[in-house]
């Protein structure tokens, strides 16, 4: 639709409390476990972001003063599915996180030959014995403000 360079953040749930606490999610590969990747590009496992991409929001995480942690996420358009037996695959596999829109926009972004941003920030909590709600019923209100200038950042870097 005419874009020409796209920057978008959302939460996540969180799979590994230990190396995300209180920190940016910054996604270098995504586990592809949804639909929409699979019409731009080839089948495989995983879809790597950029690197110039990631270079950015790095040095823009770095302008703003906040902490982050680079890792892979695992999308999945199926929350239902979000098994125990699944979340500890993904687990071993080094996924973070779990969310709904990496792996896909990085393949229409990639298929498009346009610049994406992706950061995340831990919302629910999927790393303890039972499911935790946490920031997921705000949706980040309370921090809106350093994700909205981070966005900025990166968006004029780009």
């Amino acid at each position: 639709m005419g874009a020409k360079k796209i920057v978008m953040f959302g939460c996540c749930g969180v799979l590994n409390q230990s190396a995300v606490q209180d920190k940016i999610i910054v996604p270098v590969s995504a586990v592809r476990d949804e639909g929409t990747s699979y019409h731009y590009m080839p089948a495989s496992e995983e879809i790597h972001a950029e690197t110039s991409s990631v270079n950015i929001l790095k040095n823009s995480l770095k302008k703003c003063g906040m902490s982050y942690v680079t890792g892979k996420t695992w999308t999945t358009d199926a929350v239902y599915r979000e098994t125990q037996s699944v979340i500890e695959e993904r687990r071993e596999q080094g996924c973070l996180a779990v969310e709904m829109e990496c792996s896909a926009a990085l393949a229409v972004t990639q298929f498009r030959k346009i610049p994406c941003i992706q950061f995340l920030y831990g919302a629910d909590h999927l790393d303890a014995d039972r499911w935790e709600q946490r920031d997921l019923a705000e949706y980040g209100i309370r921090n809106f403000k350093k994700y909205m200038q981070l966005a900025f950042e990166c968006a004029l870097a780009l």
